[in-house]
């Protein structure tokens, strides 16, 4: 990130921005499962681990709150002078990159012979046999579709009559959202099974679209995406506990795992932009009662192989 943020205030041209880019992909992939897994060892050295869904929901929540003071902050940067924003991003990389380096490995280290070391398609078969992979699936395609649709949320809010200066307002309440879910989403984790949750988002997130394409009053779409938006997010930690204790057999791939969940959810939010940006150039009330119809297919289909073999409760 650093590089990135080094690339993009000193080296102001187009080149500057692609490298910047370039690092600032690498650096989320390298952090992709890293984080969850890191902080689920923690917890288990500190014999907490049971604790995860409600720590982290604490974290993530507290982040989402500061980001709306960055978010806030930024546009004023602004306007005095465009590069003042990546200096507040520089100033928040250093500090992260000391933070780091105070970090404690929760494990002794363990040398692992190349006769142990599994391909990718070894660890596959390995979750096959916890049925990962539909579990992956639904829960991937709902932040994939959800992530995607945010390129033609505001565009079609504007469309509308919403306010230019209150879209900003959407993706702040949207984050003060999250911090209350985040915060909260333990107890849902201590009075709902898996299983019932998925099923009420298998309706949920489709019903979302369905009701975003039905509304023509754009400030009460703007609600709708404020209170859908911010519980994906803050409901996240719920996801990620379930498969640290459910689908990883072993337990030196954790953060593997969790990028082999965020690659899906990535090849979604490649693909639906693509796919459904015809439909919305012609309707966005057509093109978002698509996006349910999609994400409902499939929703439904992976829910029937996660249930097949029972593996939630």
């Amino acid at each position: 990130m650093l590089f990135s943020t080094f690339s993009f205030i000193f080296i102001q041209n187009f080149y500057g921005f692609a490298l910047g880019s370039i690092c600032m992909s690498i650096s989320f992939a390298f952090t992709s499962g890293t984080v969850s897994a890191f902080m689920q060892e923690t917890l288990e050295k500190l014999n907490r681990g049971k604790e995860y869904s409600k720590l982290m929901g604490r974290m993530r929540g507290n982040v989402s709150l500061f980001s709306i003071f960055l978010i806030i902050l930024l546009p004023f940067l602004a306007k005095i002078d465009i590069i003042w924003p990546f200096y507040a991003s520089l100033v928040l990389d250093v500090v992260g990159l000391v933070v780091v380096f105070t970090f404690i490995d929760p494990k002794n280290k363990i040398k692992i012979s190349k006769n142990q070391i599994k391909s990718i398609i070894r660890i596959f078969k390995d979750t096959r046999k916890l049925n990962f992979l539909p579990f992956a699936v639904f829960t991937s395609a709902i932040s994939g579709f959800i992530i995607a649709e945010a390129i033609f949320r505001y565009v079609y809010l504007e469309s509308l009559g919403y306010p230019i200066a209150w879209v900003g307002f959407v993706f702040g309440l949207s984050r003060l959202v999250w911090f209350f879910v985040g915060r909260h989403a333990h107890l849902v984790e201590e009075y709902f099974t898996i299983r019932q949750l998925l099923v009420f988002e298998l309706f949920l997130f489709p019903c979302y679209f369905f009701i975003v394409a039905y509304l023509t009053n754009p400030y009460l779409i703007a609600g709708v995406m404020i209170i859908i938006t911010g519980y994906m997010w803050g409901r996240g930690q719920i996801i990620e506990s379930h498969i640290l204790n459910n689908h990883i057999s072993d337990k030196n791939y954790k953060a593997t795992i969790f990028s082999i969940k965020n690659q899906i959810g990535l090849l979604f939010q490649f693909v639906v932009p693509f796919s459904i940006g015809f439909i919305m150039n012609y309707s966005y009330m057509l093109g978002y009662a698509a996006l349910g119809i999609f994400l409902f297919i499939i929703l439904a289909i992976s829910f029937w192989f996660i249930d097949k073999k029972k593996f939630i409760n």
